[in-house]
């Protein structure tokens, strides 16, 4: 997870985006094998109630896509204040929209090895 002030200016200054009326996402590759995720809930979102609220659904949502996500990347999703009202299902539709145009989610038949049949 990214979580330093420097990793995420990083991502600031030197990625590419993706917006979605709900969150904002920024992608940079990185040179290990993993995908890192950070999150930036402003104070435009409410209290720190709300804040934590839409962080914990957001992680929760990459947990769900977690199979599916490339590895070799650093994101950061920025919440937009709407997302301080939207649903978990709105949420999670909203990452999987910005990660696939980002093109960093693979196709689930991808994910499962040819050779193994269950």
């Amino acid at each position: 997870m990214l979580r330093t002030p420097r990793e995420f200016a990083a991502l600031q200054q030197s990625s590419k985006s993706k917006v979605h009326p709900l969150l904002v996402a920024r992608f940079a590759p990185n040179q290990i094998e993993r995908t890192r995720f950070g999150f930036s809930t402003g104070r435009r979102l409410g209290g720190a109630v709300t804040r934590n609220r839409v962080r914990r659904r957001l992680r929760e949502a990459v947990r769900a896509l977690g199979p599916e996500i490339s590895p070799g990347w650093d994101v950061l999703i920025v919440a937009r204040p709407p997302s301080a009202t939207a649903t978990y299902a709105a949420l999670s539709e909203a990452l999987k929209r910005v990660l696939r145009s980002g093109q960093l989610l693979r196709d689930p038949q991808e994910r499962d090895d040819p050779g193994d049949e269950r």
